[in-house]
């Protein structure tokens, strides 16, 4: 509580208890199903049951041409899209779940190794850039956010991929005590030109997976969600189901 103090100004009454404070905090479940190339990006089978019209058209497009698709489900919408699933030939899949708090990304980590990478990037301005990330490993960054003019329990969510490059060799200052060792930087490369924000309810998840364009190779969806084994190509869909599990607010009336 504020109250005013002699000066004028506000300040805190330190005559109440202090009410604790719920730290924001998420939690995520996220299913990652791996499939021979072109089970996800060539089929429309499971994106028929998902809301592709949950992120803004010019947005879906500048996704679509780096080779990237994403959409946003309901919970009775996952029954079906289990089921197509199971009935695929040779799908692999694997779950995790995270928790984050105190407005800490949530790095979704899309490669086993580092690699050698040449990226070439179609940008909302329709000009194409290219660059070459050397010992380099892809991932998902998505922040989060509550607003208080949403559905109860919802998040604003914005996924942007990444590049993370090799660490950089520690540098040297000179302190007090003579040189002092730094610290190792690792640079990283967000791709926000392909970043994306949705709301997601209570009751829903979002999806991150290859697009039609995705067999040009240097283009964003090849590189993140696209992977060589023993010569075959495979490629990976990403379900994403963040849950609300503490509002950041005070506790206590």
């Amino acid at each position: 509580m504020l109250r005013v103090g002699d000066n004028g100004l506000a300040e805190e009454d330190s005559s109440r208890p202090r009410r604790p404070v719920i730290p924001l905090q998420i939690s995520f479940d996220v299913l990652r199903a791996r499939a021979a190339s072109g089970v996800f990006s060539e089929s429309g089978k499971i994106w028929n049951h998902l809301d592709e019209e949950a992120i803004p058209a010019d947005t879906a497009v500048i996704l679509q041409r780096n080779g990237l698709r994403v959409a946003r489900g309901k919970e009775d919408s996952w029954p079906p899209i289990k089921a197509l699933l199971e009935d695929e030939e040779h799908v692999e899949t694997s779950t995790n779940h995270v928790a984050v708090n105190n407005g800490l990304p949530l790095m979704v980590e899309l490669d086993r190794w580092p690699r050698d990478q040449v990226l070439f990037l179609f940008r909302p301005d329709g000009s194409l850039g290219g660059a070459s990330f050397p010992e380099s490993t892809n991932l998902l960054r998505i922040e989060y956010d509550i607003s208080l003019d949403r559905r109860p329990g919802a998040l604003e969510v914005n996924v942007m991929p990444e590049i993370r490059l090799p660490p950089t060799p520690p540098r040297f200052r000179f302190g007090e005590s003579g040189f002092v060792q730094g610290r190792r930087q690792q640079p990283t490369r967000v791709l926000r030109e392909l970043a994306f924000a949705m709301e997601v309810g209570p009751d829903e998840f979002f999806v991150v997976g290859p697009g039609p364009r995705m067999e040009r190779g240097h283009l964003a969806g090849s590189l993140l969600l696209c992977e060589e084994i023993e010569g075959r190509r495979f490629e990976s869909i990403y379900f994403i189901t963040p849950r609300v599990t503490g509002t950041g607010r005070s506790a206590g009336p």
